[in-house]
């Protein structure tokens, strides 16, 4: 007898961080058979038929590893060719889950729709994809595949069953374009913070990021931070995908590199305030930054530039525009009473991933009727 089931298109590879996408699938994999697609990725033509396809590392989820075909990038017809030999090896998994859902990350498996032919359709728009993750454009070729990836997102909303958004901003700009979309924003793991208990301030503040350093951050405001205030020591963690040449001479500045996820709850309670540094982006002012979920998690202050999201959030995290309002929200930070973190765990417990799925699950049985029973 078949059962339901959902296949969903990532922009993520399933092995890095946890991010929305494995944290949702990771647990709607406890109520319905999931299939996670990682992205298409580029292979050495010798590996094309003996690399690992299929793999399982939940119950419940498999991760399926697409075959690229060399060229793909640069010849449209070959990589027409390319999502067919996909969607051909996803065929049978298909066919063994009825209803269907067909859940997309990125607007570039679009194509999926008509190959597939799924029963359900939902678009989980989880960033401002059609605009520069960074401050700016970087060349022509950045600008090509940005207009063309708002070309593709355009279509899939029409295609899309049902549409989710990450914010509130989300929320609003798809308005405009005559899309309803349901805000499902990011949230908190925080069972995994639980049984960690900060420690004591000794000696030098320490402030810290954790997170991918990427053209999104700010990396010039981290150094101004850390020029006026030499008595702080900032450490971020994560890798680095991008410019970092003002922190180099910088004495009270530490780039540790990535960690590994199950370290991530007892560096984030060391630190006696939480930073997000970001460029004032469209990208970055319509996201829902899940390290602050996690930073809240663990009970700690955090200071932000400002995210739409945040702003709303006044009583958990602290909101600051420029080099001398975000000292000054540090500072405030640093000098709080004792028992603002309750509240800040409080907020993460009511805020975390199960809540989200439950949410999520609702939507999906008001389409599909069937995956009631079945969740």
């Amino acid at each position: 007898m078949s059962r339901p089931g959902i296949a969903c298109f990532s922009n993520l590879d399933y092995g890095l961080l946890r991010y929305r996408k494995q944290h949702l699938m990771d647990r709607l994999a406890s109520r319905l058979p999931v299939l996670y697609v990682n992205p298409p990725r580029a292979i050495k033509s010798r590996d094309l038929l003996t690399a690992v396809r299929w793999r399982q590392p939940i119950e419940g989820l498999t991760v399926f590893e697409p075959p690229v075909l060399p060229g793909v990038r640069t010849r449209p017809r070959l990589q027409r060719l390319n999502y067919r030999l996909i969607a051909s090896r996803l065929a049978g998994w298909c066919a063994r889950h009825d209803p269907f859902v067909l859940w997309i990350y990125s607007p570039h498996a679009l194509p999926f729709v008509d190959l597939l032919r799924p029963d359900l359709v939902v678009y989980d728009v989880a960033d401002l994809y059609a605009t520069p993750g960074g401050p700016s454009l970087r060349d022509r070729n950045e600008a090509r595949e940005v207009a063309r990836l708002a070309e593709l997102e355009a279509a899939l909303l029409h295609r899309a069953d049902l549409v989710l958004a990450v914010s509130e901003p989300l929320v609003e700009r798809l308005g405009e374009q005559g899309v309803r979309a349901h805000l499902v924003p990011n949230g908190s793991d925080w069972t995994r913070y639980a049984t960690y208990v900060p420690p004591p301030r000794q000696g030098r503040p320490r402030l810290g990021f954790v997170g991918a350093i990427a053209p999104r951050v700010n990396v010039d405001l981290i150094a101004e931070v850390a020029r006026r205030r030499p008595g702080w020591d900032i450490v971020l963690v994560g890798p680095v995908s991008t410019a970092v040449d003002a922190l180099a001479e910088l004495p009270n500045v530490r780039l540790t590199g990535e960690v590994p996820y199950d370290a991530v709850p007892g560096v984030i309670s060391a630190f006696d305030v939480c930073l997000l540094p970001l460029h004032e982006i469209p990208f970055a002012y319509c996201s829902s930054p899940i390290q602050v979920y996690d930073y809240l998690a663990a009970g700690r202050p955090v200071v932000s530039t400002p995210v739409a999201q945040l702003e709303r959030l006044p009583e958990v995290v602290r909101t600051a525009r420029g080099a001398n309002a975000f000292v000054e929200a540090i500072e405030q930070a640093l000098d709080e009473e004792a028992g603002a973190a309750d509240a800040r765990r409080a907020f993460a417990r009511a805020n975390s991933w199960d809540a989200r799925v439950e949410t999520i699950l609702a939507l999906l049985q008001e389409r599909l009727p069937a995956l009631a029973a079945a969740a």
